[in-house]
């Protein structure tokens, strides 16, 4: 009687573990999938496939509290690798923000040679029968004569190969920090967050040698909140992961509103903005909206254009709107140009047709002839 006591309140402590933890895990995972189907851009890339692998490490750590990886060992060949390759994604995704760095270079590959090997090694056990893999699971982590094994390897994979490129990550941040970046504070203060939840997944999977299931339970549990909170902030400043300048609060006797104003960073934002997202397709787009985008004042927007674009708002987006539309009469012969001039943001064709003209010095009916005899 006592001992079903015992089980029944085991069981429950694992619902209520549960219910903190699997919606984190679904949440990381979540926020992986939105990095991806946004443009792909490196940063996005190495960002969604590290906080993929994070969310696994958390429901690996979830796994071994529950003995869940007894029931389905597959998990377990999978963690070898992630724990070989988180590490060097978390360098590369600094680098990108200290180095601008925007693509992976052949040299980057020696940081992923470790878990290459490892992933040879381990296809053979791949074809194994689920039998075979649960005993080789059990062998490694419950029979004492493997435990030093599982010591070694853990120490290795889990620990120091991490930690060293979490060493490197943050020698980046504090001595190679470039000055100008403007949004320095908060971009630090989500990869501390990304640090501390790839260190306590370090903790959880290294320490279940000898740690509790107790121990195990509050590190899931603290890394749920660091998962939550890191949501939460990427929530804050949307385009801070991806881009990472914003400006800084406005100094009370400064000079200009565009008093260290980071123009690189802001530039490179709004590229992306206008010709990868087409932000003014949007006929709803203003100068408040895209400066709250840019986390940018509107006064600071406003000066920013006519400063470094010597245009006003209407005609920086405008430009962007006629742009388009050429191309789209060019590539489109049989689309109605009332329907171009609403699909690049325009809210009348009045508009569309005297700003068309304006820019270009014909309209657009004129325009589309002269490309179809030139093509002739």
């Amino acid at each position: 009687m006592h001992n079903a006591i015992l089980i029944c309140h085991g069981d429950l402590n694992t619902m209520d573990l549960s219910l903190i933890i699997h919606p984190t895990i679904f949440l990381s995972f979540l926020m992986a999938i939105g990095l991806l189907i946004r443009p792909w851009r490196f940063r996005n890339v190495v960002l969604a496939i590290f906080i993929a692998e994070l969310g696994y490490l958390t429901l690996f750590i979830y796994m071994l509290h529950t003995k869940l990886i007894l029931q389905y060992p597959g998990y377990f060949l999978i963690l070898l690798p992630i724990e070989l390759s988180i590490g060097p994604l978390l360098y590369l995704y600094v680098l990108s923000f200290i180095k601008n760095k925007q693509k992976l270079y052949y040299y980057d590959i020696l940081n992923f040679i470790p878990m290459m090997i490892v992933v040879i090694i381990m296809i053979p056990f791949g074809f194994v029968s689920v039998d075979e893999k649960r005993e080789l699971v059990r062998m490694f982590l419950l029979q004492e004569e493997y435990k030093f094994i599982q010591i070694l390897i853990s120490a290795i994979a889990a620990v120091v190969l991490p930690i060293f490129y979490i060493s490197l990550s943050i020698w980046q941040i504090w001595f190679r920090k470039p000055s100008e970046n403007l949004a320095y504070q908060p971009l630090i203060f989500l990869i501390t967050l990304l640090i501390i939840w790839l260190f306590l997944g370090i903790v959880g999977i290294a320490g279940s040698v000898t740690l509790s299931e107790t121990l195990l339970a509050l590190d899931n549990i603290i890394i749920s909140l660091i998962v939550i909170g890191f949501y939460l902030i990427s929530i804050r400043y949307p385009y801070l992961m991806q881009f990472g300048t914003i400006p800084p609060k406005k100094k009370k006797y400064a000079k200009s509103y565009l008093d260290n104003v980071d123009r690189k960073s802001i530039n490179r934002q709004l590229k992306i903005i206008m010709e990868e997202e087409k932000l003014f397709c949007d006929e709803d787009l203003s100068l408040g909206r895209l400066s709250e985008a840019l986390e940018l004042t509107k006064t600071q927007l406003s000066q920013f254009l006519n400063t470094y674009h010597e245009k006003n708002f209407n005609n920086f987006v405008n430009g962007y709107r006629i742009e388009e539309a050429k191309k789209m009469l060019l590539e489109q012969p049989d689309r109605q140009i009332i329907s171009i001039a609403f699909a690049v943001g325009f809210n009348s064709y009045s508009a569309f047709h005297s700003t068309f003209k304006k820019m270009t010095g014909v309209t657009p009916a004129d325009y589309r002839r002269t490309i179809e005899q030139e093509q002739l």
